[in-house]
């Protein structure tokens, strides 16, 4: 166990080991010598100070020197017996022994004290340290061996030992009464803080080392008294002498290292720190925030974060103050408690001060610590300046911030921040590349509305991304008109004596029927329509109707010069003949190009399945519907109750968002609850914090609030904000978070009204009015409207041609539905969908008549799930709803007419189970 003990022992007591050591010592010492006179020799103040701590440090050189050189011939080249020239040295080098510490001692007084005070004690141990330098020197000079008797010899070596037993008696009373001062010092803050710190680290060395001098020497009271405890042992001889002059230099290279870095004897300007300098990766957080900030309050309070993160200062303890314009009015706020604008302002308004500002710029920032340490020793009036002004405004640090060599704010850390640290140069760098950032950052918010700026993004975003939504709905038209003029086939019928006969195998293939024998197919009837209205008028005629595939079709008639013949063309449709046959319908003839995305894209196929009438108020109504779809804007719907959900559904699926939200309000919001669910609440304010709704739902969610008067004011305007901006704060937080969902709004109320009496948000209101859908009620159609109407909606539910003709709307039913009208769409089409379904009973035909169906549904998701048809497998909400309702791939696929593959697919990305 005590092996290894040994082998390091061993190691150690090699002479040529000790030796480096010995020389090591030197060697740093020497260094530092070589320092103090290369810095004394460009600062010429504190002279007195430099030359104490080179005089002992020479001393101390001397005495290591006269230690080598005997190790030298003792240990290295082994010379027994006395020599008479190095116990010569040996003397000089006590009595330099004895002048280093005196030079220490008077070093410590002038540290702190800027003098020397020669009373009683000072006196007392300069008599004393003359008196024992003086005894080894005369030893030395005047009983030098040769010319001393041999009887002589043994009692000036009993004289030369109580002279360094005294030696090391005289230590402790020598330093005691100085490390007392300086105690005291320190405890009372009579001192700068550098200076306390490096008085710390110099006690600390000082009086171990003296320790270990006073044990590694045979001579000395506790050197002895140690000796005789080990008992002269192996270890005590070759263990603890080499261990102690190990630590000794370990302790005088790092704490010469650590005191250099506090501006030991003021070589520095600055404190140091040997810390690598790496800005991005500790503040880029900090950074990013910065770019989001949106007013000065933000600012205020990422500084605060910054300053706590890199600095460990408390947030309280940080502060940043923005200079006001002249022509603004001073508002500091209500922490401003002690003036401190008002302060800054005089201070660099002062005339007097315009040398010190210059310095200020040059510096780019004030440390109190550093000044007052400074001023300390070199007591400039300037100094004297700064200290005065950062005490009145209780600053441990004073930032500016410049733009045009003009301070336009600034940030202060209060006094004793961080009273057991100092700021050392690299957080200094820190600060002062953190503060211009956020110089960059205030002049925008100065001299530009960020919020202003935010809105306008928001705004283009809105208009980049309803252009790049338009443009997919052309491509798609375009394609569908590529397809179908794919191969284009144009046929062509006569019709002659009331029969159609086939001029071409195009028109065979593409009507697909004997219109000569099948008379009551739809078809055949517009055959029939076209080629009558030629011969009574003998103009050309056309019109579009749905071929037995159900896809739409085009024929036109045009007279022939034969007599009581006409020439009719049948053709798969083009872009100008879808609009021409709605042209006329249109308000607003600029509108054209959301007409044919109604007519041959997805969602316009949506819209006209749930109102198939192209009259002129629901035909400028389906346009509207498209284009809100189409965009991202914050919508109000004005519509019946029933029609709604169906609505909100259109909106959602055309502008494919994954997860529709719905917030039905049957009351006044109470105790700010719709608020923290759509906004959150202050982390510091609850214990387990649930993200808000507008943050989960974020770029994937549409939010559909059903009657919004009933937000508070409060709720109303945080949303007209979001609505606005595109970012909202936590409840009591000024926290900013961006989110992009889509909300969608309904009433059943006048707004305008209500926002008049003051019981709605005149912000959300605007923000509303720029984006509302009314749909025109039922009642003001006029008899041919609602005819029509009903007719598409009949074409809609009856899924096969095969009754069509009996299942068809008389007369009489269409004046019921006529003046007894529903306000809703929705209502509307379950009367149509109840009159067929009693004369499919009447006729017989209930069993094996087909009907859509969506129409069979009376659970109007599932029926809007029908409506999607395969866009419906893209909805985790609608599958999920299916998947709850049905539990079975197989009905899914059926009830939406997809393959079952799909569906579970579909099933399995969305984890139903």
């Amino acid at each position: 166990m005590l092996q290894p003990l040994v082998t390091f022992t061993t190691m150690l007591a090699n002479p040529i080991v000790l030796f480096a050591i010995m020389a090591l010592s030197f060697i740093c010492k020497l260094s530092i010598l070589f320092l103090c006179i290369k810095y004394v020799s460009k600062d010429p103040a504190n002279r007195l100070l430099f030359f104490l701590f080179v005089l002992f440090l020479t001393a101390a050189l001397f005495d290591d020197t006269c230690h080598i050189i005997s190790f030298y011939v003792r240990k290295i080249i082994v010379i027994k017996g006395p020599i008479q020239w190095l116990t010569f040295l040996n003397r000089i080098g006590w009595a330099f022994f004895m002048t280093q510490y005196q030079a220490i001692a008077f070093f410590l007084e002038y540290l702190t004290t800027k003098k020397i005070k020669f009373g009683f004690l000072n006196t007392f141990t300069c008599i004393v340290n003359a008196l024992i330098s003086c005894s080894f020197l005369y030893l030395a000079f005047f009983k030098y061996y040769p010319i001393v008797d041999p009887g002589s010899k043994e009692i000036i070596t009993f004289f030369e030992i109580k002279l360094t037993q005294i030696a090391y008696i005289y230590l402790p009373f020598l330093f005691a009464p100085k490390f007392y001062a300086l105690y005291k010092k320190i405890q009372n803050q009579e001192i700068p803080t550098i200076l306390s710190h490096q008085l710390r680290y110099l006690t600390s060395f000082f009086i171990p080392y003296l320790l270990l001098e006073t044990v590694n020497s045979p001579y000395s009271y506790l050197g002895y008294f140690f000796s005789l405890a080990m008992n002269g042992t192996y270890f005590s001889i070759h263990f603890f002498f080499p261990l102690t002059t190990m630590l000794c230099t370990y302790a005088i290279y790092f704490v010469s290292k650590k005191m250099m870095g506090l501006r030991f004897l003021n070589i520095k300007k600055n404190v140091e720190s040997k810390e690598k300098f790496n800005f991005l990766s500790q503040f880029k957080d900090i950074l990013e925030q910065l770019s989001y900030a949106t007013a000065l309050k933000e600012l205020a309070h990422l500084t605060q974060t910054f300053f706590q993160s890199a600095f460990a200062i408390p947030l309280g303890r940080t502060r940043l103050y923005v200079r006001k314009e002249t022509q603004e009015k001073d508002d500091y706020g209500s922490f401003d408690v002690f003036n401190i604008g008002e302060k800054v302002e005089y201070f660099i308004g002062k005339q007097e001060n315009q040398k010190i500002l210059q310095e200020l710029k040059n510096s780019k920032i004030f440390i109190r610590d550093e000044i007052h340490f400074s001023y300390f020793y070199e007591e400039d009036n300037n100094n004297k300046e700064i200290l005065e002004f950062l005490e009145s405004i209780n600053a441990d640090i004073f930032l500016p911030i410049y733009e045009r060599n003009t301070i336009t704010s600034y940030v202060i850390v209060e006094l004793n921040s961080r009273p057991q640290k100092l700021f050392t140069n690299k957080e200094r760098d820190e600060m002062l590349v953190f503060t211009s950032y956020l110089s960059n950052i205030i002049n925008i918010l100065k001299y530009s509305n960020i919020e202003i700026l935010h809105q306008r993004h928001k705004q283009l975003t809105e208009e980049v991304y309803l252009k790049h939504q338009e443009i997919n709905q052309y491509k798609e038209s375009i394609r569908s008109f590529m397809r179908s003029s794919k191969g284009r086939k144009i046929g062509i019928v006569f019709y002659k004596n009331r029969r159609f006969s086939m001029a071409n195998d195009a028109a065979q293939e593409l009507i697909a029927i004997d219109i000569n024998v099948t008379l009551g197919h739809s078809l055949t009837q517009a055959f029939k329509t076209i080629a009558q209205k030629v011969q009574d008028y003998k103009t050309s005629q056309s019109l579009i109707t749905r071929d037995v595939q159900g896809q739409r079709i085009v024929i036109a008639g045009i007279p022939s010069l034969e007599e009581n013949a006409t020439i009719l063309l049948i053709y798969y449709p083009e872009i100008s003949d879808i609009i021409k046959s709605q042209f006329d319908q249109l308000k607003d003839p600029s509108a054209w190009d959301y007409l044919l995305y109604l007519e041959t894209t997805q969602s316009g196929q949506l819209i006209n399945q749930l109102i198939p009438s192209n009259n002129e108020k629901l035909l400028t109504f389906k346009i509207n519907l498209l284009a809100t779809a189409l965009s991202k804007k914050a919508t109000l719907l004005q519509i019946p109750e029933n029609d709604l959900a169906e609505m909100v559904q259109i909106l959602h699926s055309i502008s494919l968002r994954q997860t529709l939200h719905k917030a039905k309000l049957i009351g006044p919001e109470k105790n700010n609850d719709v608020m923290l669910t759509l906004f959150g609440l202050n982390p510091l304010m609850q214990k387990d914090e649930m993200p808000p709704l507008l943050e989960k739902l974020d770029t994937v969610g549409t939010l559909f609030i059903e009657n919004i008067e009933y937000l508070s004011i409060e709720t109303q305007n945080a949303l007209a904000h979001y609505i606005t901006h595109g970012f909202f704060y936590k409840y009591k937080s000024e926290h900013k978070i961006f989110s992009s969902v889509r909300i969608i709004c309904s009433t059943y109320k006048n707004l305008l009204e209500l926002t008049h009496e003051g019981a709605f948000s005149k912000a959300l209101f605007n923000e509303l009015q720029k984006t509302h859908l009314t749909m025109p009620s039922l009642l003001s159609l006029t008899e041919n409207e609602i005819n029509q109407l009903a007719h598409e909606y009949v074409e809609q539910i009856t899924s096969k041609e095969t009754f069509k003709n009996l299942l068809t709307l008389s007369e009489k039913d269409k004046m019921r539905l006529s003046t007894d009208r529903p306000l809703s769409l929705r209502e509307f089409r379950e009367k149509v969908h109840q009159l067929l379904m009693l004369k499919s009973s009447k006729n017989n035909l209930a069993e094996i008549t087909e009907f859509n169906p969506a129409y069979n549904l009376a659970d109007p998701d599932m029926a809007q799930a029908v409506r999607l048809g395969k866009k419906a497998l893209k909805d985790p909400q609608i599958m999920a709803l299916l998947w709850s309702k049905l539990k079975n791939q197989n009905k899914i696929a059926t009830l939406l007419g997809v393959n079952r593959s799909s569906v579970n697919r579909r099933c399995i990305e969305f984890n139903l189970k």
